[in-house]
């Protein structure tokens, strides 16, 4: 674990920066492609509206997000999926036009509904530019 700074620093695309108080952040193995420092992504976690969440980023690295169930586009997202199923998602997994992929995991529980409201605020600030 590190601060957002350091590991903002430490990958090698500019992260998608949350407009929320950032906790621990993690540097994390690469999404698609080689174990090596330039493919590896960033996972800060926050809090909002009493819900504890994770935002994973990584380049695509041409990966796909295809063992994931489609969920309907929302805006500008077009390649949106559920992470642990299509009727009780754990979370939220999208592509950005500009070769990201993002997953939004609430870090404990937190119901289908609650979880899609995150996923919309966070794309109305940007994250799927």
């Amino acid at each position: 674990m590190t601060d957002y700074s350091t590991a903002a620093r430490a990958v090698a695309f500019r992260p998608f920066t949350l407009r929320a108080p950032i906790g621990d952040v993690a540097i994390i193995p690469p999404f698609n492609g080689e174990g090596i420092s330039k493919n590896e992504g960033i996972a800060p976690a926050y809090t909002r509206s009493g819900h504890a969440w994770i935002l994973q980023q990584w380049h695509r690295n041409a990966g796909t997000l295809a063992a994931f169930a489609t969920l309907p586009a929302d805006g500008v997202c077009r390649d949106v999926h559920a992470v642990g199923g299509r009727t009780k998602p754990r979370g939220v997994a999208w592509t950005t036009p500009h070769g990201m992929v993002l997953s939004l995991t609430p870090d404990g529980v937190a119901d289908p509904g609650t979880i899609r409201a995150e996923f919309r605020r966070l794309v109305g600030l940007g994250a799927c530019r």
